[in-house]
């Protein structure tokens, strides 16, 4: 009876591990959308993308590289991932650079009215789920939250966050069918369809600051920029109402970043000032531009890196 038992169990986690394989394997097979993305930083190597845009969800839904690439000559690549603060920004740097050919420019959308938190929970974090055979990226992942190490040997502990949604997912990829939205990221930028900003969603307004960890971390990218001979460029991309609608102190937190931009000599550009981006229909959300935002954004953005780097490294070419 035990005998029977055992095998019983050995062939059930047999299977697991089978069920967990395939349904990875098709997660893999995607040719657009996010786990393209996801594809193109971790399975990968040797990419040789002259400038990477890192950050939050601003970075990966503000920056157009599309549009970006005509107007400056260069490839660029979106790395922006949701819910990203500066330490997972820096670790999934790290890794893209031991993986592929460092970039000559890195530019790095940083949210002065989020510094005070200094979580390192990963949003989504079962998307990293087929990508843990990349044991650098495994590591990294570890080094935030130990349970990425029982998720890649576990598929008891693994699976249960992997329901319907990454099922669908995987059968898209193994049909070769894409997605509702994959066809909206390209290069990894991520955009959204114009609609009506909801304003009675309006948040309120808090005293914010940048807490020792993030500071840290900021120090840190600015270092590892300067190691490895990567030019930085940090902005701050529009919010709507200027900033002010999310910190009381927003002026303050601005010259924060002000300074530590200048002390390192690194340029810092802050677009929540600019009245160009007060207009609503710009928006998909208080924080978030929508394609018109982000594409009127991203030609500033681009004018203002060719103003700032025109007649170094790639431009003398």
């Amino acid at each position: 009876m035990i005998k029977k038992i055992v095998t019983y169990l050995i062939a059930f986690i047999c299977i697991l591990f089978v069920y967990r394989a395939c349904l990875y394997a098709g997660i893999r097979k995607n040719k657009e959308g996010i786990y393209n993305k996801y594809n193109e930083l971790f399975l990968k190597e040797g990419n040789t993308y002259d400038v990477l845009f890192i950050g939050s969800s601003r970075a990966e839904m503000h920056f157009n590289p599309k549009l970006f690439d005509a107007m400056t000559g260069l490839n660029s690549y979106n790395m922006g991932i949701s819910g990203a603060s500066p330490k997972i920004s820096l670790a999934l740097l790290k890794m893209y650079c031991h993986q592929h050919q460092k970039p000559k420019f890195i530019v790095c959308n940083i949210d002065y009215f989020s510094l005070q938190n200094d979580t390192d929970r990963l949003n989504d974090f079962p998307r990293y789920f087929p990508y843990l055979s990349n044991s650098y990226l495994r590591n990294g992942l570890y080094q935030m939250d130990h349970r990425f190490m029982s998720f890649y040997y576990n598929p008891l502990h693994s699976l249960p966050y992997t329901q319907i949604d990454y099922l669908s997912t995987s059968l898209h990829g193994w049909l070769g069918i894409s997605g509702k939205y994959d066809s909206l990221m390209y290069k990894g930028f991520q955009t959204s369809e114009p609609k009506d900003i909801n304003l009675s969603d309006e948040p309120k307004p808090v005293y914010s600051f940048i807490s020792p960890k993030n500071r840290h971390y900021i120090d840190s990218l600015i270092a590892f920029t300067k190691n490895n001979g990567i030019q930085l460029l940090l902005v701050t991309s529009p919010v709507y109402g200027g900033g002010h609608k999310n910190v009381t102190n927003k002026q303050a937190l601005s010259s924060q970043l002000q300074n530590i931009a200048f002390i390192n000599r690194v340029p810092y550009y802050d677009y929540t000032d600019s009245l160009s981006y007060q207009n609503p229909r710009f928006f998909a959300d208080y924080f978030h531009l929508n394609r018109q935002g982000a594409l009127k954004f991203s030609k500033s953005i681009s004018s203002t890196f060719d103003n700032i780097f025109a007649g170094k490294t790639l431009f003398n070419k």
